[in-house]
């Protein structure tokens, strides 16, 4: 009865985030071991009981299946069942790092801030000075000129800026990237969105980029920060070819 109690109060301190509909279960044993090891959550044999770890608490959850994402499906969110029946969903990388002994950060399933209480506490405090202290400043970034994108695919015309990586913690890797500059929505009227970067897939390598050159292309532009500089993400680029 004790620890029913106990458990209870464990899964009141934790923010489930559930499956949006259907999720993907794993269809064998086979299955279950190619997953987790491309996870890295285990390495020669099958691991079936994780800790979820929140602030002075763990709890043990099972995987139970997996979400897709990605151009081509390649992305993974795990579906994590805790000992009272929720479901929750949270990033292989985040479960991954639960498991070492030396976790000590908080986070709620799906969360991807990985910042202690504390410092956070710090942090809001440093930013409620800075309101406080700066509040014309404030003023002035809320009168920002915000770019409303176009839904839809868009034609394009930019100039190759550099080549870079950017980390993928979904599968510990760096990919490779294309930084773009001065990026031109070709529309009536005409949008200017400055910089943007995509990934450097199949069809932009047998473009054959070129630092400083311009292109054509077809793409769909969100909104997907790479750093304060690059604000943009480009979606498949298609039908690439130079500008004289």
């Amino acid at each position: 009865m004790k620890e029913n109690i106990i458990e209870k109060e464990k899964s009141e301190l934790v923010k489930y985030i559930p499956p949006k509909g259907e999720y993907t279960t794993f269809l064998s044993d086979e299955d279950y071991l190619e997953k987790g090891r491309s996870w890295g959550l285990f390495n020669k044999n099958p691991k079936y009981d994780f800790l979820f770890k929140g602030q002075d608490f763990q709890m043990n959850v099972k995987l139970v299946g997996y979400e897709t994402y990605g151009v081509t499906d390649e992305y993974h969110t795990i579906i994590i069942e805790f000992a009272d029946g929720n479901l929750s969903c949270i990033h292989p990388a985040y479960l991954k790092e639960m498991q070492s002994p030396s976790f000590k950060k908080v986070y709620t399933v799906g969360e991807s801030d990985s910042k202690p209480v504390e410092e956070k506490k710090t942090e809001t405090k440093a930013k409620e000075a800075t309101s406080k202290a700066t509040p014309k400043k404030k003023a002035e970034k809320k009168e920002e000129i915000t770019i409303t994108l176009p839904t839809e695919k868009s034609h394009f015309n930019g100039t190759v800026k550099e080549f870079s990586t950017k980390y993928n913690h979904f599968n510990d890797s760096e990919e490779e990237i294309v930084i773009w500059e001065n990026i031109i929505i070709k529309a009536d009227p005409e949008l200017q969105i400055g910089n943007a970067w995509c990934s450097l897939s199949k069809s932009l390598k047998a473009a054959e980029l070129e630092v400083g050159k311009t292109y054509q292309f077809d793409g769909k532009v969100v909104d997907k920060k790479l750093n304060k500089e690059v604000k943009y993400k480009l979606n498949n680029p298609s039908k690439v070819s130079e500008l004289e």
